[in-house]
């Protein structure tokens, strides 16, 4: 299984729509997609506090939400959720056929690859910091296109061009999500209340 799984995030690295199709081909249901996606936000977390003991954020940046585990799971849980929600309804207004299941599973498989790239970065991090940088930024901008990709798969587009819009969409959406979210628990522009 866990060779299967490791076949799996290559071919995500390197034929994202094949990945896209062999995961949508699994027909999972929308309970183990919760679970698939909850244990992704958990282990993001964990890395992202692996981090950030190894390497302290300064003083004053981020305040309690940057430095309580609750607090970053929480916030980790809503972006993704804003996302799932947006890449669903959004997809669907545009022509896309994809089930929630899907859209479901496909954003906590995505949060797998991002726990990879965490770990991966950590670890450049210890030998040589500036390659860190330049890893997650080129694994940010790649990640646009695997996205782009496993979308165009589960809404069963014709092109990516649709897909593209879907992402550009949904991040509108997630900025509008994220803004009502974060005033409704009393975080203004200045910092939190």
């Amino acid at each position: 299984m866990i060779s299967d799984l490791k076949s799996l995030m290559i071919l995500t690295v390197r034929q994202p729509a094949q990945a896209a199709r062999i995961i949508v081909a699994q027909k999972l249901d929308q309970n183990t997609g919760w679970m698939v996606l909850g244990l992704a936000v958990l282990l993001n977390t964990l890395a992202y506090f692996l981090s950030i003991t190894l390497f302290p954020v300064p003083e004053g940046i981020g305040g309690e939400i940057l430095t309580s585990p609750f607090a970053m799971a929480f916030l980790l849980g809503v972006t993704i959720l804003i996302f799932v929600i947006a890449f669903f309804w959004v997809g669907k207004s545009i022509g896309g056929q994809g089930r929630f299941e899907d859209v479901l599973l496909m954003m906590g498989w995505l949060q797998y690859l991002r726990l990879a790239v965490q770990l991966i970065a950590l670890v450049l991090m210890l030998v040589a910091p500036g390659v860190a940088q330049m890893f997650v930024m080129a694994a940010g901008l790649y990640g646009v296109w695997v996205v782009i990709n496993f979308i165009n798969v589960v809404h069963q587009f014709d092109s990516l061009g649709r897909s593209v819009t879907l992402v550009v969409l949904s991040m509108l959406a997630l900025v509008a999500g994220m803004s009502f979210f974060l005033s409704l628990i009393g975080v203004t522009a200045m910092g939190i209340s």
